[in-house]
């Protein structure tokens, strides 16, 4: 099985292909040059010897102007997608939320972003399972992907644990009571463009243990279909085949390695896996 490939994969972007941008002396992204050029004839960003500079209004606050530039890109067709969410713009993951933009605008302006994924598995004599989702066929994004049990983006104004909860019985009609029992693992990050923009990504990860009855059922139409595949089954898929959703193959991996299927007697690369599952968000 190769699986460092997915590693790679998810850390291919060449920042020379993009502009950075700044608040201040704050690096806040990279900026695909389309949306350099209509930000700074929107006069919402100026040119600096180092790229591009927001610029300051006395008259609108920065989620206004945000907001503006957004509904702009998308009426003009240079932004290709309409969530209706607000992320949080940070210049680093430890720091107050700046201001908020359309989720959607995040990955042109290559700005930070933040996910919650979780890992839902079942106990077996055979063995773990895990519950593998298959994405709905009408996503805008990777559409009949198989995905993690549960994932989603993490909005602005909402905490972490929170979000999950909500995630939880959304996407697969996880009760809150048995959603909050999900145990916190630490964090994957990875720096990935796909011609959609950049994705500069912290996923908190999570793994929730089920009972062997429980079946998931989604309520939001975002997922076509569940399946409970062994371990052994789901990583012959990702180190096979790219069935899965790409960010989703890192936290399998990460997955599998916490709980000792993968080790360094039966693992390639098992050092470098172990390595990059933290590796820093550029």
């Amino acid at each position: 099985m190769n699986l460092i490939r997915h590693f790679d994969y998810a850390h291919n972007a060449d920042l020379s292909d993009w502009i950075p941008w700044y608040q201040n002396d704050a690096l806040l992204g990279w900026m695909a040059p389309a949306f350099a050029d209509r930000g700074v004839a929107l006069s919402l960003f100026q040119h600096t010897d180092t790229g591009l500079q927001l610029t300051q209004s006395e008259t609108h606050t920065d989620d206004q102007r945000f907001a503006e530039f957004a509904e702009i890109a998308y009426s003009e067709g240079l932004l290709k997608s309409w969530v209706g969410e607000l992320f949080p713009v940070k210049a680093s993951v430890e720091e107050p939320t700046r201001f908020v933009m359309e989720r959607t605008l995040t990955a042109p302006l290559g700005c930070l972003t933040f996910g919650v994924h979780l890992n839902g598995y079942v106990r077996t004599a055979a063995g773990l399972e895990l519950w593998v989702a298959t994405r709905a066929h009408d996503k805008p994004t990777f559409p009949g992907k198989l995905d993690n049990m549960v994932g989603g983006g993490q909005p602005a104004g909402i905490g972490l644990k929170e979000n999950l909860v909500k995630e939880c019985f959304e996407e697969a009609g996880i009760e809150s009571a048995l959603a909050h029992t999900a145990i916190p693992t630490g964090t994957i990050s990875y720096c990935h463009s796909d011609g959609r923009g950049l994705k500069r990504d912290v996923l908190y990860c999570y793994d929730l243990e089920l009972p062997e009855d429980f079946v998931p059922v989604c309520q939001d139409g975002e997922v076509a279909s569940f399946q409970r595949i062994p371990i052994d089954e789901v990583l012959e898929i990702v180190g096979t085949t790219d069935a899965f959703k790409y960010n989703c193959n890192l936290v399998i991996i990460d997955f599998a390695i916490r709980h000792g299927i993968l080790h360094g007697d039966n693992t390639d690369n098992y050092t470098a896996l172990s390595e990059r599952r933290h590796q820093l968000v550029l």
